[in-house]
């Protein structure tokens, strides 16, 4: 079934869940209006495809999994595009490393340092006080995950809450635990260091100078639960202009003549300060990147089935996207009817890309 068949299966289906429940009809209201193309978007142009016949894989290969959009670029050219890459999609926990260039931005500018502890920076959680030694994480802990700050946040997975240590176990930079309280409160951070929404630094430090075709300001929302004061930022952002965010790193963090992210930051965000058991095929975690080194390459990752390989050796990055909705409405009908995406499929595209940039296929992932 292709994504456009499947995409109009859901949308009939929907309508009729939306009228069973109108009741409740005010979340099928989208959280964010998609709008047109960008005035500043350009056009990517093709890359040199040595093997055709990869490609051609590749798009046979696609409808056999859950995704519903692919996008490769080599050398910030077009190699491959498939279904609906143009679609703002939640990227989930895809906006950590997001994120994590924008503070590589930030820093330069002067507006933060990785030394900052949370009690110089005046953080705290109104909905449970931190004690004094969590308030001596640093800025730098919160992008390793390594807070040692233990409370519950917006946006956790069922594994993250039930594999959350207990409190006080360890002081911060002491161990790694996957930790959305210091994700979100890096989100809140950042907005009250720069002065400037998530959303408009997106779009102005990254979105315009790479030529983004969809993304926009608008298009990071907010989630604030009761039970802490600080609230989850959420983005949704196409295949298309995620790739072209991964071709940053894949490149040394230049688009073209342009450092859009500073080189130095790119270098030390994606090295590992943490081994990581139990996530194949991460085996490290750097500046809220995951990182393979065994295939060497780095991944931003996200819940449902959102995936980024960027392969810097190779200048190539990929971007698989599952559509989880724009809506509670959507969101609850994906979690009841539709399942993950996996990376050992957005793997099997890795090598295929590979192959179709380089006209010879590496050890096949299984």
């Amino acid at each position: 079934m292709s994504p456009k068949t499947r995409r109009t299966l859901k949308i009939t289906l929907g309508t009729v869940v939306v009228l069973a429940v109108a009741a409740i009809s005010v979340t099928a209201i989208p959280a964010i209006s998609i709008g047109g193309r960008n005035a500043s978007g350009f056009d990517l142009p093709a890359a040199k495809v040595t093997n055709p016949e990869a490609v051609r894989e590749a798009y046979a290969y696609l409808p056999r999994t859950r995704f519903d959009a692919f996008v490769a670029l080599k050398d910030a050219k077009l190699l491959a595009r498939w279904g609906d890459t143009d679609l703002p999609i939640n990227t989930h926990s895809v906006r950590k490393s997001l994120l994590s260039a924008l503070y590589g931005i930030a820093i330069e500018k002067g507006y933060l340092r990785l030394d900052q502890t949370l009690a110089e920076l005046g953080i705290d959680d109104k909905a449970v006080p931190l004690t004094p030694i969590e308030k001596t994480a640093t800025i730098r802990d919160l992008l390793e995950s390594r807070s040692g700050i233990y409370i519950e946040a917006a946006g956790e997975a069922k594994g993250m809450k039930d594999g959350r240590p207990r409190r006080g176990a360890h002081r911060p930079g002491e161990a790694f635990y996957y930790n959305n309280w210091g994700f979100n409160v890096l989100g809140v951070i950042f907005e009250q260091r720069t002065g400037l929404g998530i959303g408009q630094a997106l779009y102005e430090w990254i979105a315009r100078p790479t030529g983004m075709t969809t993304f926009k300001p608008g298009h990071v929302i907010y989630e604030q639960p009761r039970y802490t004061e600080h609230r989850q930022f959420i983005v949704f952002m196409s295949a298309a202009d995620l790739a072209r965010f991964g071709a940053l790193y894949a490149n040394g963090g230049r688009w073209g003549d342009v450092q859009v992210v500073p080189e130095a930051w790119v270098e030390e965000s994606t090295k590992a300060y943490s081994d990581v058991t139990g996530m194949d095929p991460f085996d490290a975690y750097g500046y809220l990147w995951w990182i393979d080194r065994d295939a060497d390459v780095i991944w931003a990752d996200g819940w449902g089935g959102q995936f980024m390989i960027v392969d810097a050796k190779r200048h190539l990055v990929l971007v698989s996207r599952n559509d989880t909705g724009r809506s509670l409405l959507q969101l609850g009908w994906f979690m009841l009817f539709d399942g993950d995406g996996w990376r050992s499929h957005h793997q099997k595209l890795h090598q295929l890309m590979i192959a179709a940039s380089e006209g010879a296929r590496e050890t096949e992932a299984q």
